[in-house]
């Protein structure tokens, strides 16, 4: 979530407040200022203001039956008109709803000194809530001593929001204090329509996401974080229409993302909690830590998400990512033209997506993944990728091994914002080839232990043709994977009375863990076994590439 405080010439003070939605996009190629220390953590908690939706829905609900004073009335006609103003400006089309005016009439009620907006985490909480699924709404917060005023000013600002991002639901709340009407002003984007989806179900039912795609976006998937973390991702068709089954393992929290291809790549376009045989919250416990965040610098920022990140990985018994300066400098220009451009996403008009970001670079991978946050902090902007499914597949990816992030301040009237980009890629490090094989055969026995098959035996004639056609396959570039196994097939042939039959297989592969879930290996009728691993770089595979050959013998 991000805030604006601007002081304008027409209003007492004006507060420009946007959360720009997290994205995420998983492409494969190939198949100064020291940070002051924080003081105690403010803890409180807010109590659910109404009663809970129970289901989530993208219907728009009804704007009528709410009481109104005179003065609250003359200033969300004010407010409203200046919207459709903005609206008719730009060329969108923006409908009010009912539950984004009751969500800005909550948020209201929370703002604190000088219209400061609640944090995201009861932004986030009251809009599930409500029944909410599109990411957390974006805010905007303006005042003024006369309510009738407000029309050109939430007109300018709606245009400024436009600009970066096309919205076509809104809701308003106007309140009094200190002699000012405030507006506050929820603008959304919702790009899909769902069919109704209960907030808790049981472990046992059988629960579907099914909706259609609107607005040019395509290719549905399904993200989703199980309690303990683990992301599971389905793809749901090309689109426009869906249906899929959501899969549950346990009871908890779900957390359920739809993501689709759009104009700037891939997007968030649903984003909300399952409760699976627990009970949805009534309340939300909100831990603040005041700091002077003027004090922070772009790079203090980055050091602090390398931190975090590699945190995350380590708790989740993973590898920590080496920050790579080539990739940090493809995420900071990205984050730079982002600033620059006025936009969020992966796909830039000037510099296409991340792949081909990370390609110019002169950085050869077969996995490129990216994320984008924005936000106050490093610890605001991390959490806030962590409570997205897709983003959080990304930052524990397994096959992942470099990083690079790019952090660019964004100042404010009061303080800096700040726009990061996250690249990840998978480089391959340089193995002990001679130690390969029989490594690599001990996973594949593991793995045959785990089915019931016994061990498999290394044989040296097989071994031999194994290796002679991983080794040619560096050697002679124009030579196939199917022309390798071919060739050690070949040399196999005057052996061919030792087995009953003789089959071989190849891959390429990143590390050796790929290539021991090859499927013939555990066929429990094979008993011998010749493995190949050469290890160099091709045209058509990326640098230090592992070949690996495996021949397999069948007993007479």
């Amino acid at each position: 979530m991000s805030t604006e405080l601007r002081l304008g010439r027409r209003n007492r003070y004006r507060v420009f407040a946007a959360s720009f939605a997290l994205v995420v996009a998983s492409l494969w190629t190939a198949c100064g200022g020291a940070k002051p220390a924080p003081t105690e953590p403010d803890v409180r908690t807010v109590l659910a203001p109404g009663e809970a939706a129970h289901e989530y829905s993208t219907r728009l609900t009804s704007r009528s039956g709410r009481e109104l004073g005179a003065d609250a009335r003359s200033g969300k006609a004010a407010v409203e008109k200046g919207i459709l103003a903005a609206a008719t400006l730009k060329e969108v089309a923006l409908e009010g709803d009912g539950r984004l005016d009751q969500l800005a009439e909550w948020t209201a009620r929370e703002l604190g000194e000088g219209a400061t907006p609640p944090p995201h985490e009861v932004l986030e909480f009251f809009s599930r809530h409500l029944g909410l699924v599109e990411p957390v709404p974006h805010l905007l917060i303006l005042g003024n001593p006369d309510a009738n005023a407000l029309t050109n000013g939430i007109r300018d600002s709606v245009v400024e929001f436009l600009e970066r991002q096309l919205y076509n639901r809104y809701g308003v709340a106007v309140v009094q204090r200190d002699g000012l009407s405030i507006a506050v002003v929820m603008l959304t984007a919702r790009h899909v329509e769902l069919e109704p989806i209960p907030r808790k179900v049981a472990l046992s039912d059988r629960v579907e996401l099914q909706g259609r795609l609107s607005d040019d976006y395509r290719n549905p998937t399904l993200a989703i974080a199980q309690p303990d973390g683990t992301v599971e991702r389905t793809p749901a068709g090309t689109g426009p229409a869906f249906q899929v089954r959501m899969p549950f393992q346990k009871t908890g929290v779900h957390r359920v993302e739809l993501l689709a291809k759009g104009p700037r790549g891939d997007a968030v376009l649903a984003n909300f909690p399952l409760f699976v045989g627990v009970e949805a919250p009534q309340q939300v416990v909100v831990k603040s830590r005041k700091t002077d965040e003027g004090g922070f610098r772009a790079s203090t920022v980055r050091d602090d998400l390398i931190r975090l990140l590699n945190e995350t990985r380590t708790q989740a018994n993973l590898l920590p990512l080496t920050h790579d300066d080539r990739l940090a400098d493809v995420a900071r220009l990205h984050s730079q033209d982002m600033v620059d451009s006025g936009f969020i996403g992966h796909n830039s008009p000037t510099t296409g997506g991340a792949a081909e970001r990370v390609a110019r670079s002169g950085i050869r991978t077969g996995l490129v993944l990216e994320n984008i946050g924005r936000g106050y902090s490093a610890r605001e902007i991390h959490e806030g990728l962590l409570e997205s499914p897709g983003h959080r597949a990304n930052v524990l990816n397994p096959d992942v091994t470099h990083l690079g992030i790019g952090v660019v301040g964004e100042r404010e009237s009061n303080r800096t914002a700040y726009v990061a980009t996250e690249v990840f890629v998978r480089m391959i490090s340089e193995i002990d080839v001679d130690a390969a094989p029989e490594e690599l055969l001990e996973m594949i026995n593991a793995g045959r232990e785990a089915r019931g098959a016994r061990p498999l035996e290394a044989d040296k004639n097989l071994t031999k043709a194994a290796s002679k056609a991983a080794t040619d396959y560096f050697a002679n570039k124009d030579l196939s994977q199917q022309d390798a196994v071919d060739a050690a097939s070949f040399q196999m042939r005057r052996f061919a009375i030792a087995y009953k039959r003789i089959g071989g297989l190849m891959t390429v592969v990143g590390n050796l863990r790929e290539a021991a879930k090859l499927e013939p290996t555990f066929d429990p009728a094979v008993r011998y076994v010749g493995i190949g691993v050469a290890q160099g770089s091709r045209p058509d595979a990326p640098p230090n590439s592992i070949a690996v050959v495996v021949m397999l013998g069948w007993p007479r």
